[in-house]
């Protein structure tokens, strides 16, 4: 399994892929042609892609991901930063923080996320609660 890691933004986001021994980094538009281009890339099977949980703005990719059975973890970004200072990394930026999202994906194999039935997201999304994704 290679874990993807995703650092994501309002209107963009850094994907970090496992290559070799490291990792390779590229920007999408955080949006439906943006998503759709980073799944076109993707080998469904053998990709879990993780990010952390950033209200509204990762909303859109984690219900594209799961709709195209893609395995995708949403984690709390305490968890990141606490990992961050035990693997010492001081930099901050989003490539960085996309590798060491993957890194933490690898390292941790954080569970993957689920969509509720129709009627529940409906629910959800009728009472005005802000994401319908359970992980």
């Amino acid at each position: 399994m290679k874990y993807i890691g995703i650092d994501i933004a309002k209107s963009s986001f850094v994907a970090a892929c496992p290559q070799g021994e490291g990792y390779t980094t590229a920007i999408y538009t955080n949006d439906p042609d943006g998503i759709a281009l980073f799944l076109a890339q993707l080998d469904k099977l053998f990709h879990h892609c993780v990010l952390e949980a950033t209200g509204n703005y990762g909303a859109l990719l984690v219900k594209m991901l799961l709709e195209s059975e893609v395995s995708v973890s949403v984690v709390n970004p305490k968890q990141i930063k606490h990992f961050s200072r035990v693997m010492q990394y001081t930099t901050k930026t989003d490539k960085v923080d996309a590798k060491l999202i993957a890194l933490y994906g690898s390292k941790m194999e954080p569970k993957p996320c689920t969509m509720p039935l129709e009627s529940i997201q409906a629910l959800n999304v009728n009472s005005g609660l802000s994401s319908p994704i359970r992980c």
